[in-house]
């Protein structure tokens, strides 16, 4: 079903209690049957036809059905019917908050424009994809602007409130009831109560929490509607960070630096700057799995520091792809994202945030100015860094929140050789030795990625400098955001002279031409060699086995649920011998607090509330992340 306005979580909580008992058990399938329902829009909202006699009729207010008593079915079980029900479980849900008191909102003073999380981001980001722009373009999980995550807003307070505490207490007994359901169990009873909890912990000012809350919901609806944007690694993040923050923030206060981060803010403050003379750097499509979508482009000023400028609304792949035609929201400079990269700005009377995003108020002045190629400063200092101090920039970054990292500072910046490349990934390799793995940014058929990564692999022996973005979760692996040769004279890639020089692999489309010479697959010799080298072609790294076990076991239980685990027969013994024995006491423990049944006086079985079962695998969890980010740290450094 297409052309449902969304719904406020609330309305869709009022919808579910107004049912009986006997009908809660039977919504689910009341939605798999109201898919097919015919949607017609009308004034002030939609209706959706149900048979010949009964139609449910959605109005809203500002493209958003916002009050219960605003979705009406003519059937006569009205308003406690399935019908109803059905229709608002099948709506988008808006996720917006309604932004603070005007006294305690932190705003951009030119009116810029609000910064929130938006993966990635997956990056995560996230994230994900989720705060800061950077994210969003990793790919790493996001979410609307307004959804927040760590920043300056709870930075002076010292405790929670008795309200704040019982929102976070709230969230973390309905992600237990999530964990111990899977998403084979997660229907819209569940999914309802979580986005209850995060509609609650949101108007609590819990923003990192409710930000975690509605990627996991998101999630969920992807995995039970079979949606190929779906992750199950990416939900298991999700769920990883939503069970962490709700854990924290429902015990003992944290020490009064780390209660920031953990509540969050809903805005992200944006403060006058000086007058700024930018370099165009690069520009990356994205694309979230909240519904966001546009264009990041990085900017470099004269001391070298990155900045950003982002072009994001609601919107699907197709939005991402011409957004980088779009004009630049920054001044009247009259520049696309794609000219921005190419040329340079010069800001006056600019604002931005903390991590580098630029605001694009009113008041800002922008014009355009001539740009410089990579080779030139203050562009080459970015690749005149060290490898190890640009690894360890990057994995410190990872560490942190997303809305907290600086403005590019998950990026890498290398001179690398390619060696060859299978598919749309390449292995090339860094002036000291090191072998590496470039995969794409971004999946999604629409963009260039696949196909720019597809013909890099087969410019063996060509010499280029890459901007890529770490890769924290596997070994030696960078996302290739933009490449350019490091030479115009060479024989390595020809790049048409409007291009100045280098390629967004994201919206420039590469063609077998450019090649040059050197392009082209190169044959290896019988034993393997590449051409002109003494040694065997190097091969990607692959992942600890151990920590691929744990990973599998983390993630079948967010699959599967409690009960997959309880059934199960997880040896250890392949940790020990690997010589993880935390991760193997911890992964025993979690299949104790699976199996774990109390009784009760006369010795029936009862139902524990499954916190134990959840922090156990909370701990494994966050151990696997921690190990494997360590491990990735590790095949980066000599």
């Amino acid at each position: 079903m297409t052309g449902l306005p969304a719904v406020t979580a609330p309305v869709l909580a009022d919808a579910l209690d107004a049912l009986p008992a006997r009908l809660r058990r039977k919504v689910d399938d009341a939605v798999t049957r109201a898919s097919g329902w015919p949607v017609t829009g009308v004034t002030g909202g939609v209706t959706v036809r149900v048979d010949e006699a009964t139609t449910v009729t959605l109005v809203t207010v500002d493209g958003v059905v916002r009050s219960a008593a605003d979705a009406r079915c003519s059937c006569l079980l009205a308003p406690n019917c399935l019908h109803r029900m059905a229709v608002l479980a099948l709506a988008p849900v808006d996720d917006t908050a309604a932004p603070p008191p005007a006294a305690d909102r932190p705003v951009d003073p030119a009116a810029g424009p609000p910064a929130g999380p938006v993966p990635g981001a997956s990056a995560d980001a996230a994230a994900a994809p989720s705060a800061d722009v950077g994210a969003a373009a990793a790919g790493g999980p996001a979410a609307p602007a307004l959804d927040g995550a760590a920043g300056a807003g709870g930075a002076a307070r010292s405790e929670l409130t008795a309200r704040q505490r019982s929102a976070a207490d709230g969230l973390w007994q309905v992600a237990v009831d999530v964990l111990a359901a899977g998403t084979v169990g997660c229907g819209v009873v569940l999914r309802t109560a979580l986005l209850r909890a995060v509609h609650e912990a949101r108007a609590n000012g819990l923003h990192r929490a409710a930000a975690s809350g509605t990627r996991v919901a998101a999630g969920l609806r992807a995995a039970r509607a079979a949606e190929p944007q779906y992750r199950l690694a990416d939900l298991t993040d999700d769920l990883c960070e939503l069970l962490a923050v709700s854990r924290r923030l429902r015990g003992t206060d944290p020490p009064a630096g780390e209660l920031g981060p953990l509540l969050g803010t809903a805005r992200r403050a944006y403060d006058p700057q000086a007058g700024l003379r930018l370099y165009g750097l690069c520009a990356v499509p994205v694309v979230t799995d909240s519904g966001y979508a546009g264009v990041v482009t990085y900017l470099v000023d004269r001391t070298g520091r990155v900045w950003t400028v982002a072009d994001l609304a609601p919107g699907d792949v197709a939005r991402a792809a011409g957004a980088g035609d779009a004009t630049v929201a920054v001044g009247e400079s009259g520049l696309s994202h794609r000219q921005l990269t190419r040329a340079g700005l010069v800001v006056s009377g600019g604002t931005a945030s903390e991590s580098g995003q630029l605001g694009a108020g009113r008041a800002v002045r922008a014009a355009r100015a001539a740009g410089v190629g990579w080779a030139d400063e203050p562009l080459a200092g970015l690749w005149a860094q060290p490898l190890p101090d640009q690894v360890r920039r990057a994995f410190g970054a990872a560490t942190l929140p997303v809305p907290e990292r600086p403005a590019g500072a998950d990026l890498l910046f290398l001179t690398v050789r390619v060696l060859g490349g299978h598919d749309h990934t390449v292995l090339v390799a860094t002036g000291d030795g090191a072998v590496l793995t470039l995969t794409v940014a971004d999946e999604h058929a629409a963009l260039p990625h696949r196909d720019n990564l597809r013909l890099l692999g087969q410019a063996v022996g060509a010499e280029l400098r890459l901007v890529g973005r770490l890769d924290p979760t596997r070994r030696a692996t960078v996302q290739a955001l933009a490449v350019g040769p490091t030479s115009v004279d060479g024989p390595v890639l020809v790049l048409p002279p409007s291009w100045a020089g280098h390629a967004d692999l994201g919206y420039d489309r590469l063609h077998s031409s450019q090649l040059g010479p050197a392009g082209g697959p190169a044959p290896a010799s019988p034993d393997g060699r590449l051409p002109g080298e003494g040694g065997l072609a190097p091969r990607p790294r692959l992942g600890d086995p151990g920590l691929g076990l744990l990973r599998r076991q983390v993630e079948r239980v967010v699959s599967g649920g409690r009960a997959i685990q309880a059934l199960a027969d997880p040896t250890a013994r392949g940790l020990r011998l690997a010589r993880l024995d935390l991760g193997a006491h911890l992964l025993t423990a979690m299949g104790d607090a699976a199996r774990a049944r109390p009784r009760n006086a006369f010795g029936r079985l009862t139902d524990d509330d499954g916190q134990a079962f959840a922090e156990s695998w909370l701990a494994l969890a966050v151990y696997e992340q921690a190990a494997s980010r360590a491990l990735a740290e590790a095949s980066w450094l000599p």
